[in-house]
C-alpha cells in the first residue's frame, strides 16, 4: 500500500488491517488533499494513534540525541510507542537522556567526548510484556566499529538495535551479529533493526546472510529513509506469533527518517 504527491515525498505501509482498521485509514486518507503539509499530516495522524493490542516500536538513526531530544520529546509518534530504539546516539556514559514517561533500558557504554557511535533503547513504563533480559557489544576501532545493544519482551520477542560506521565492512558487521547469535536464537520471534549503512540492493550480500544465519526476511519498505537517497535503515524479522507492519515516517531531526513498526498479536 502506498500512495504519492506531486512534491516527491512518500508514506508507505507493508500492511495487514483489519476491516474497520482500512476502512478508518482510507476515511483519514480522503479528507485531505495530497499536498506535502497536508500529506505530512495524514502519517503523523494516524501512526500517533496506537490501536490496542499492538505494540509500536519508532527507530531512528538520530545523528545525537542530546542535539534532537527536544524534538523527540515533542513529537507524539515517538510518545505513542512503546518502545524507541535511536542509532548514532552520540551518547556518553555520564549523560542521561530523559523522554517523559518512559525508561532507559540498555545503551551502548561509551565513554569521553561524544562521537558517532551508539544505540540506545527506552521503554514506556507502562508496556506490558516487560523486559526481561538486555545485552550491549561494541566492536571495531575508531574508524571501523559496530554497536549492538537488545532486550527481550517476556522471552517471546527480541529486539536487536544496531548502528554500523559508514566505514565499517561488511565482514564486521557479520562478526558482530553472530556474536550475538545464541542470544538471539533463545527466541522464536526476533526483530533485527536499525542503521546497517550498507544499501540494500535486490540480492544484496547482507540480505542473504541475514536469511542464512537468522532466518529471517525484510519487514522494512525497499526505499530511501535518508537526504542521501540510501535504503540503509532496515528492519528484518523472524516472526511465529505476530503480525508485523512496517512504515516510513517523515520527520526532520536528522538526515534520517524513523521507521515505525506495529507488533500485533496473532
Amino acid at each position: 500500500m502506498s500512495f504519492r504527491s506531486h512534491c516527491g515525498t512518500h508514506y508507505r505501509a507493508q500492511a495487514q488491517f483489519s476491516d474497520g482498521e482500512q476502512k478508518n485509514y482510507f476515511e483519514l486518507i480522503f479528507m485531505v488533499k495530497f499536498t506535502c503539509a497536508r500529506r505530512w499530516e495524514v502519517t503523523y495522524q494516524f501512526l500517533r494513534i496506537v490501536p490496542e493490542n499492538v505494540i509500536q516500536i519508532t527507530l531512528h538513526n538520530t545523528q545525537s540525541i542530546r542535539k534532537h531530544i527536544t524534538t523527540i520529546v515533542s513529537d507524539q509518534v515517538f510518545s505513542s510507542s512503546h518502545i524507541v530504539t535511536l542509532q548514532e546516539s552520540w551518547a556518553i556514559d555520564n549523560e542521561s537522556y530523559n523522554i517523559p514517561d518512559f525508561e532507559e533500558i540498555s545503551r551502548n557504554r561509551l565513554m569521553g567526548r561524544p562521537q558517532a557511535f551508539g544505540t540506545i533503547n527506552f521503554c514506556k513504563l507502562t508496556v506490558e510484556p516487560r523486559i526481561t533480559d538486555r545485552i550491549e557489544i561494541e566492536n571495531g576501532n575508531s574508524n571501523n566499529h559496530v554497536e549492538i545493544s537488545g532486550f527481550k519482551l517476556d522471552n517471546r520477542l527480541t529486539i536487536i538495535n544496531i548502528y554500523n560506521n559508514p566505514s565499517s565492512s561488511l565482514e564486521l558487521l557479520k562478526e558482530t551479529l553472530l556474536e550475538v547469535k545464541d542470544y538471539i536464537d533463545e527466541s522464536e520471534n526476533i526483530l533485527i533493526l536499525g542503521d546497517f549503512n550498507h544499501e540494500l540492493k535486490l540480492g544484496s550480500p547482507l540480505e542473504s546472510f541475514m536469511l542464512q544465519s537468522f532466518g529471517t526476511r525484510l519487514f522494512s519498505p525497499r526505499e530511501s529513509t535518508t537526504n542521501a537517497r540510501t535504503v540503509i535503515d532496515e528492519v528484518f524479522g523472524r516472526i511465529e506469533d505476530y503480525n508485523i507492519e512496517v512504515f516510513i515516517y517523515e520527520s526532520y531531526s536528522s538526515h534520517h527518517k524513523p521507521l515505525v513498526i506495529r507488533i500485533h498479536e496473532l
